[in-house]
């Protein structure tokens, strides 16, 4: 206590001039002390990880869409959602893929519902049940059957798991519709004239949902 006294009776000797540029200079260390002390923390903050569809950098999705929604899609694997899993009703598989786009901040999502695929197997002329939603925006639209798309050509890679083989697949298809999918309330229409992709599915997950209006809520 003495000590401290004894620096403030010190301190007061100087004049008023002196006693400013102390100041000054106190109150930049204390400005680097503070700086210093912040970084940690800015540094190791945890980070979001990067959207990806497939680990190994190997998913995408290309399509044209015309009518209510004008795109022609090039999603990459990065910042490409995509998941699959198997339809409990007929044990086939329903296939999805969302992005955002970034001038609209409008998500786009397709979801593709294949009845005949079976695991691990390829296949050429398959049916497929096509949606196409805008999230957030009320839009949403499907074919509401497979007998107006088909995939030409699909073909499933295993997807390797650890320390075992998992029934998971990276599944590659191609394929068009010759309707288009149309809004489930209100007015108008999509077309995909054509479509490819490379997306996962994991035969050991079940997708309870129905490819129309639940996905839509979301």
């Amino acid at each position: 206590m003495q000590s401290r006294l004894a620096c403030v009776a010190h301190f007061t000797r100087f004049g008023p001039g002196v006693r400013a540029a102390f100041r000054v200079v106190a109150l930049l260390a204390l400005a680097c002390g503070c700086a210093h002390t912040a970084e940690p923390n800015a540094t190791g903050s945890e980070q979001t990880p990067p959207i990806e569809c497939l680990p190994d950098g190997g998913g995408y999705l290309r399509a044209r869409l015309s009518g209510a929604i004008e795109e022609e899609l090039h999603w990459e694997n990065e910042g490409t959602e995509c998941s699959g899993a198997m339809r409990p009703t007929d044990g086939g598989i329903r296939l999805r893929f969302g992005r955002l786009d970034p001038e609209s901040g409008v998500k786009i999502v397709l979801v593709f519902g294949v009845a005949d695929l079976r695991e691990g197997r390829a296949a050429k002329a398959l049916p497929v049940n096509v949606t196409v939603i805008r999230e957030g925006t009320g839009e949403f639209y499907g074919t509401q059957g497979d007998d107006k798309c088909m995939l030409d050509d699909v073909r499933q890679e295993p997807i390797v798991g650890i320390p075992h083989r998992s029934r998971a697949y990276r599944v590659i298809a191609r394929g068009f519709c010759t309707e288009p999918a149309r809004a489930i309330q209100g007015q108008g229409a999509v077309l995909l004239s054509r479509f490819d992709f490379a997306g996962r599915v994991d035969f050991e997950a079940e997708d309870t949902e129905d490819d129309a209006p639940l996905v839509a809520r979301r």
